[in-house]
């Protein structure tokens, strides 16, 4: 669940990279802790929203600045990193009727700049399927979102405590020029 907002997040970074100045050579953006936030909301029996985020993760950016068109994003996930507010419910989320994370010690995205998105793939649970990534902006932050079915994933257990839906979302602040 939570490297679904962690795509999302890099998406955002991505289009911070690209609202640079002009420039004819594609810049590389790491993304890591520290200059990413990589997270996801789910909701228990559909009404209370319960928030995770990855402690470690690493990847990049590969963008023009010139045009906005033109990135490439690649981020894989240590699924173990999760963070959650309770112990007991990250405990939950890592075991094998989720996220299985012994099993599947890691989650990845790639894709690449689309009109308004990003267009790629994640890997998840063991499972890659396409993953579209609405880009989100204003003045000084970037943002990357998705919703995704669980069950597409083959995660499905827990379906009335984990909800049938994880939200993700990734979002950075832009560093002044």
């Amino acid at each position: 669940m939570t490297f679904l907002r962690c795509c999302a997040w890099l998406a955002a970074v991505a289009l911070a990279a690209l609202a640079g100045p002009a420039q004819s050579a594609s810049q590389i953006v790491p993304l890591a802790p520290g200059n990413a936030v990589i997270g996801f909301r789910a909701y228990a029996f559909g009404l209370f929203p319960v928030d995770g985020t990855f402690g470690r993760f690493h990847g990049q950016l590969v963008a023009d600045p010139g045009d906005p068109r033109t990135c490439h994003v690649e981020v894989t996930v240590e699924t173990a990193s999760l963070q959650m507010p309770s112990i007991a419910l990250r405990d939950d989320v890592l075991s094998p009727s989720l996220l299985d994370a012994s099993r599947f010690p890691t989650l990845a995205y790639s894709g690449d700049c689309q009109s308004g998105g990003i267009d790629g793939t994640l890997t998840l649970h063991g499972v890659s399927r396409k993953l579209p990534l609405a880009i989100l902006r204003d003045a000084s932050s970037y943002a990357a979102q998705a919703s995704l079915r669980r069950a597409d994933w083959g995660i499905t257990g827990r379906p009335l405590m984990a909800g049938p839906t994880i939200r993700i979302r990734v979002s950075t602040t832009l560093a002044a020029q």
